[in-house]
């Protein structure tokens, strides 16, 4: 019998050197905010930015977990690529829960219970920390990789003009954040890929870590909108679901590289965006 391994596909191949080409930047934003940032500073629509803020509530104590994940096998790492890309990993983690902490505080002194959110969070990552495994809590980070992954993609590729929707003062962050992502995507998966090596269990784990992010970032949303007093908004509501759910809305715009991750053969870096992720760096960066 040949017990040969089967040699890597031509796909597998590239973008395995697509990864590893990747620099890794860590940058210093230090964002400051102004008191006049408008209550619903995307789209002016309160639906949309209450899941924002949701989403950004949970983005402190969620990339710490992250960091945690990874760092339980940055020991055991050989490859000083990946090693090196794991340390700006971390960086750039590190800074975006430090930038989604001030933004937090905007929406708190607003008056919006963001710290309700982030303590859920954090509690769910210590739970998450005593009863999962290593590898289970490193699956959960490559599949959260992926949902931050292709949601940033959909401001850089798909509809990068609604970057414009967000109020001027908090374009910067957004944008920030979805080339950080962009450029990291690949970090958790290649670690996971080369010491834990469970493409199925990965799969079954995306599963359980869409349903609770769905879940959670949902109670969230609902919370702060209810807090809003634009719950029974009507027109506001149905503008929100059609830009989230409609026939050309984000959720059907990024369905399918979300079904990609299941694919054996899938890689991040088969969602090869660096050209339009160079133009919103240069356009936001002049990088």
């Amino acid at each position: 019998m040949n017990m040969l391994v089967a040699p890597q596909s031509e796909k597998a191949i590239k973008c395995r050197q697509i990864s590893a080409s990747i620099d890794i930047p860590v940058r210093a934003m230090d964002f400051t905010f102004p008191d006049e940032i408008p209550e619903f500073w995307f789209n002016h629509n309160p639906l949309l930015t209450m899941l924002l803020t949701a989403l950004s509530s949970a983005f402190p104590d969620g990339e710490r977990q992250f960091i945690h994940s990874v760092r339980n096998y940055q020991p055991k790492i050989n490859d000083p690529v990946l090693l090196k890309q794991v340390r700006a990993f971390i960086g750039q983690e590190a800074h975006h829960g430090k930038e989604h902490d001030v933004l937090n505080a905007v929406m708190l002194n607003k008056g919006y219970p963001v710290d309700r959110i982030y303590k859920r969070f954090k509690k769910m990552n210590r739970l998450m920390q005593e009863q999962f495994s290593p590898a289970h809590q490193l699956a959960c980070t490559v599949c959260m990789e992926h949902l931050t992954a292709i949601l940033a993609d959909y401001f850089i590729t798909t509809a990068p003009n609604d970057l414009a929707l967000f109020h001027i003062h908090l374009r910067k962050i957004w944008a920030w954040h979805a080339i950080e992502e962009t450029e990291h995507k690949a970090v958790a998966f290649d670690v996971y890929q080369s010491l834990v090596k469970r493409p199925y269990f990965l799969r079954l784990v995306m599963l359980e870590t869409t349903f609770s992010f769905v879940l959670i970032t949902g109670r969230g949303t609902i919370e702060l909108l209810q807090y809003s007093g634009k719950h029974h908004d009507l027109k506001g509501l149905y503008q929100g679901m059609v830009y989230l759910f409609g026939r050309k809305g984000l959720v059907r715009k990024i369905g399918r590289a979300y079904f990609d991750f299941f694919s054996l053969d899938f890689h991040p870096w088969q969602h090869d965006n660096r050209s339009k992720m160079n133009l919103l760096k240069y356009q936001y960066f002049n990088e």
